[in-house]
């Protein structure tokens, strides 16, 4: 048993047991002393002098000593209903249209796939809101395939329940391209199909790529289309600003809410005014003259945080933009509410709010050189309050 002694110093320092210390191990701290020494003094002078291509393994010698991966892999396919025949056999069903769709070696995929509201992001995610806008009830996709050249052709039919709804999609999506019409379908073609509509239907025909078949489908649903009868008699809306004032069909708009960004504002019909670069006239049906009336109020108190009255009288008002210079004139006629916004001259607002009015009562058809080319300014034949 060791002694207390050895075990626990009394004498409250330390005490040296050994007399001495042998020369190896002197010579093992020096060694160590001195590699740490090195060790820090290179940490010190390398800091962040580091290319990390003095250490990256060649990129030859990765290649060379690479396994290569010759497993098969298979492309994937479009799935198919298996109760369909081989494709260019008659089909289930196509639709809205019928077997003569399928001429010149095309087939159908798939039965047709429909979605309502609620299902419609499940098509078309991120983007369904857009339809939803514009009154959307349903949407009808007929997949194609064409058995000699193997192209793929989808095509979109999307009832949004009324005229101006799917004006106002096309509107949106078609953005300044230029449309084609055939027997009142309206359509932009392009290099893998086109889009359009026909009356509350917008449609959108997409290939997987450009081919003579893809032009030759797509001419023939919108045929198929136009064959159908579904465009029906457009909007009063519609009428007024295409067949009285004669304003193209690509240049007539419909907004259905928060028109000028005010949120009561809604179901505005507009018109771009040629030689002018933002400037419109827009036309809105009120319930009554009341409600007409009582828009009328609501949207002069709206615009005069941002405008200047030029003129005014109790049935319309000139006004001109504080910063921009431009002008905004507001009429309203029994259950209308009219105008035109953005004109660059004060000289002819007067007379595009007469020829509204003129249209509106049912006097004839204006020209769009009848309400563009006449300047002045005259109301309502007297000068009105100033």
């Amino acid at each position: 048993m060791a002694r207390r002694g050895k075990v626990f110093n009394r004498l409250g320092r330390p005490r040296l047991l050994r007399k001495e210390i042998s020369s190896t191990e002197t010579v093992v701290g020096l060694v160590l002393l001195l590699t740490i020494s090195g060790m820090i003094y290179w940490l010190v002078e390398q800091r962040d002098n580091y290319d990390p291509g003095e250490r990256d393994i060649d990129i030859a010698l990765l290649i060379a000593q690479s396994v290569e991966d010759n497993l098969y892999k298979t492309p994937l396919k479009r799935w198919r209903d298996p109760s369909l025949a081989d494709v260019g056999a008659a089909p289930i069903a196509l639709g809205p249209f019928d077997s003569s769709l399928l001429e010149g070696g095309w087939g159908s995929v798939s039965t047709p796939q429909t979605f309502e509201a609620d299902t419609l992001y499940e098509k078309i995610n991120g983007q369904a809101d857009q339809y939803v806008k514009f009154g959307f009830q349903k949407l009808t996709v007929i997949e194609l395939k064409h058995r000699g050249t193997g192209r793929f052709l989808d095509v979109f039919l999307y009832d949004q329940g009324t005229f101006e709804g799917s004006l106002g999609v096309y509107q949106e999506q078609r953005g300044g391209r230029a449309t084609e019409q055939f027997e009142g379908v309206h359509y932009t073609p392009n290099a893998i199909g086109a889009i359009g509509m026909s009356g509350r239907v917008f449609f959108h025909i997409i290939a997987d790529a450009p081919d003579k078949s893809v032009e030759v489908m797509t001419r023939r649903v919108v045929m198929a289309l136009a064959r159908l009868g579904q465009q029906g008699t457009p909007p009063t809306g519609f009428e007024i600003l295409n067949s009285g004032l004669g304003v193209p069909f690509q240049q007539i708009g419909y907004q259905p809410s928060n028109v000028f960004q005010y949120r009561f504002a809604q179901h505005f019909w507009f018109g771009e005014l040629e030689g002018t670069e933002d400037a419109r006239i827009f036309v809105h049906t009120a319930k009554s003259p009341s409600d007409a009336r009582q828009l009328y109020d609501k949207l002069l108190a709206e615009l005069l945080e941002d405008y200047d009255v030029i003129e005014s009288a109790p049935t319309h008002t000139f006004l001109q933009h504080r910063f921009l210079k431009t002008y905004f004139g507001l009429r309203h006629e029994g259950a209308s509410v009219f105008g035109v916004e953005k004109y660059p001259r004060a000289e002819g607002v007067a007379v595009a709010l007469n020829r509204l009015q003129t249209t509106l009562a049912g006097d004839g058809p204006m020209g769009r050189d009848d309400l563009e080319g006449e300047d002045g300014y005259h109301g309502d034949g007297e000068e009105g309050n100033r």
